[in-house]
């Protein structure tokens, strides 16, 4: 079969790699080779979809799609690149097309892939008629309550209660998470700078695009971003530990740095980590005593914490 393989971007456009994707759900029968005239084609489409290179990988599927018009393969993985592309409406009509195939109809993954291409379209009565039928063909439990909280969610954008975007805002966000699994720490920055425009109170997105710029080394947008995290959500501790972390690390701002780990700790005490850093920070503005106690209190939390120990010994070991 002339598909991707195992490692390549699943063809439906999840973010996952196809072996924890779609592959596992395939059946025998949807794994029927392609006729050997267009398997090349066919291979170098997929060759281009893996590099997301999705108006190339679309023509040449196109062009495959000439030789065998009825493929329900090709016309998933034409869907799955207009996903790519973000082009949710084109997707939407090509899972449909896909969904004409009688064998496929019974499918329950491929119903769900239409009704997230719908919403993401804003049809949102559209996608709630797939994600109904979708629920209905699914068996597993775990399938099942998925499904039903994303008609829940459906239900609040219908209502009022959620904005129209914010279905779309919701699946960037977790396909952001698959690009820092790949280390396309490019990607996800500009995946989630395009859902803060469309999100703008949500403290998550903030949080993760500011971990995007820190591994970019783009730490001023970073610190905006962590800041951004927090107005929106005082209670974020990990996003105030970050911002200790560039200013401790990168901007050598030792002040800065002891007063966003003290937030850290106000809203988690036993937070282990800001309180090693906070000895850190405190040896280098020279505070001996203080760090030590830092380190201490790490160690009470950690008897283990190879780090605080070390520097422990470290300071009390240096000639006066």
């Amino acid at each position: 079969m002339a598909t991707v393989s195992r490692n390549d971007p699943c063809p439906c456009g999840s973010g996952k790699k196809f072996k924890h994707c779609c592959l596992p759900n395939q059946s025998v029968d949807q794994r029927t080779p392609l006729p050997n005239s267009i398997q090349e084609k066919v291979a170098q489409a997929y060759k281009l979809m893996s590099e997301k290179m999705w108006d190339e990988a679309i023509c040449d599927f196109k062009d495959c799609l000439n030789d065998n018009p009825e493929s329900s393969e090709i016309l998933q993985a034409i869907a799955g690149c207009y996903d790519g592309a973000e082009d949710y409406l084109m997707a939407a009509e090509y899972y449909e097309k896909a969904l004409l195939d009688p064998d496929l109809a019974q499918i329950p993954l491929i119903r769900y892939r239409l009704g997230v291409s719908r919403a993401c379209a804003g049809r949102i009565e559209k996608a709630r008629e797939s994600f109904e039928q979708a629920l209905e063909l699914f068996q597993k439990a775990q399938e099942k309550d998925a499904v039903k909280k994303i008609l829940e969610e459906l239900s609040a954008i219908e209502a009022g209660v959620k904005k129209p975007q914010s279905f779309l805002a919701q699946v960037q966000l977790q396909r952001a998470f698959s690009d820092f699994e790949d280390e396309d720490y490019q990607q996800a920055a500009a995946r989630l700078e395009k859902v803060a425009a469309l999100d703008p109170e949500n403290s998550a997105v903030f949080y993760n695009l500011g971990v995007a710029y820190t591994f970019l080394k783009r730490e001023d947008a970073a610190l905006s971003c962590f800041e951004k995290t927090v107005q929106l959500d005082p209670d974020y501790v990990t996003a105030y530990y970050n911002m200790g972390q560039i200013c401790l690390i990168v901007k050598r701002d030792f002040s800065r740095a002891l007063n966003c780990f003290d937030r850290a700790i106000a809203f988690k005490e036993n937070y282990i980590g800001a309180h090693h850093q906070k000895g850190v920070a405190y040896e280098m503005l020279g505070d001996m005593d203080k760090a030590l106690e830092c380190w201490r209190k790490a160690l009470d939390l950690d008897p283990g914490n190879k780090q605080a120990l070390e520097n422990i010994e470290r300071v009390q070991n240096k000639p006066s």
